[in-house]
């Protein structure tokens, strides 16, 4: 008796299984949906790097900037006129957003926080710190400008009306930007500007920079990643002042060590860029590495790039794959001058630079003639023949 009921038992079973097996088949559109649907779910949630996350600012200085002007301009029952907007982007109107920037940058340390004025041509607004491990700042508040030479690259390419010409074609990016000197340059010359800074203290006074130039954010976006071949989460470390702190293969017990996200410059610029500016304290190939669809597909005029270490013949490897990715047609190397003071940049001309062309010993790979600079300039439009 107990036999046949196991039996039964056993046959209810098979029978159940048979019916689930004719069922799924009958019905395998459905499963598939599913399984699609939790690999998209699974796809959507997992943790890593996502570009729609890099679309908003790292802090909340925008809206902070943004929240100001709304809150001034209900109480004034009107809007802000045009020349409100000039006055307040200078600096002279401090009792606006001015004020509300430096506010939202005092942090502990009593770090002495500067809005200034540079005395390039022409003069944009920035933040500083007086006292912060920031050579830019110190530079800059010293000399009135920071690197004249590439500086005046900027303007060259930049000034005289051609952000406005080449639009929508006008994005700079600028790759370690610190506190953001160069894309306040590029964004007071009339173009938009992608910034990517992953070192939280000089990004601060980026993203104050930023708000200050586009309260609205149409214009300028600040991204707090770096970009490498690869998305992944590195180190960094802050070793001496802010504009030397780099990437690290592995924590360093004696410095101060960050974890900071790496993201492919493919993933974010789809579109012509005017000009690729790149600091990154020996990086720079793996920072090419992730831009190399950026590079191949779209017209990138000019790439602006200090390069460690340039007499390697890895790097020169490194300089040759990026003039044929880019299609560049020139190469240019030449000497900063970091602490020449009294420079008028106004009337400065920037073929009395120490600047050399180095095409022929980029493109033929000539590592017998030693280059002499770290800074580079790739181009498509000739400049000391022109």
């Amino acid at each position: 008796m107990k036999s046949s009921s196991n039996m039964g038992i056993r046959d209810l079973k098979l029978s159940s299984c048979c019916r689930f097996f004719h069922w799924a088949l009958a019905n395998k559109l459905v499963i598939v949906l599913v399984l699609m649907i939790s690999l998209v779910l699974l796809l959507l949630f997992r943790p890593g790097f996502r570009p729609e996350e890099f679309s908003a600012p790292a802090t909340g200085l925008f809206n902070l900037c943004r929240n100001n002007n709304n809150n001034d301009n209900n109480n004034n029952n009107k809007s802000t006129t045009d020349e409100e907007e000039k006055t307040l982007m200078s600096g002279d109107k401090h009792g606006g957003m001015v004020d509300v920037l430096l506010s939202a940058l005092e942090t502990d340390g009593n770090p002495k926080i500067r809005f200034y004025k540079t005395a390039t041509f022409p003069a944009f607004p920035m933040f500083v710190c007086e006292n912060c491990k920031c050579d830019i700042c110190s530079r800059t508040l010293w000399l009135g400008y920071f690197a004249p030479i590439e500086t005046s690259i900027f303007r060259h390419i930049l000034g005289n009306g051609v952000c406005g010409r080449a639009a929508p074609n006008n994005l700079v990016v600028d790759v370690g930007a610190n506190v953001g000197y160069f894309s306040a340059y590029a964004s007071a010359l009339g173009c938009r500007v992608a910034s990517f800074e992953p070192n939280q203290n000089p990004r601060r006074y980026l993203e104050a920079s930023a708000a200050l130039h586009d309260p609205h954010h149409l214009s300028w976006k600040v991204y707090p990643a770096a970009i490498g071949r690869e998305e992944k989460k590195v180190h960094f470390t802050e070793e001496g002042s802010w504009g030397v702190s780099h990437i690290t293969k592995r924590k360093l017990m004696q410095v101060r060590d960050l974890e900071v996200q790496v993201v492919l410059l493919d993933s974010i610029v789809k579109e012509d860029v005017l000009l690729l500016k790149i600091d990154t304290e020996g990086y720079e190939a793996s920072v090419i590495a992730g831009s190399h669809n950026v590079l191949k597909n779209y017209n990138v005029q000019n790439v602006v790039v200090e390069v460690k270490n340039y007499n390697e013949h890895v790097v020169r490897d490194f300089l040759f794959d990026l003039k044929e990715d880019g299609r560049f047609t020139y190469v240019y190397n030449y000497f900063e001058e970091y602490d020449k003071p009294g420079m008028d940049l106004s009337t400065f001309d920037l073929h009395e630079a120490a600047m050399y062309d180095v095409t022929d010993i980029v493109m033929n790979k000539r590592y017998e003639q030693e280059l002499k600079h770290e800074d580079f300039w790739f181009c498509k439009k000739p400049f000391l023949n022109a």
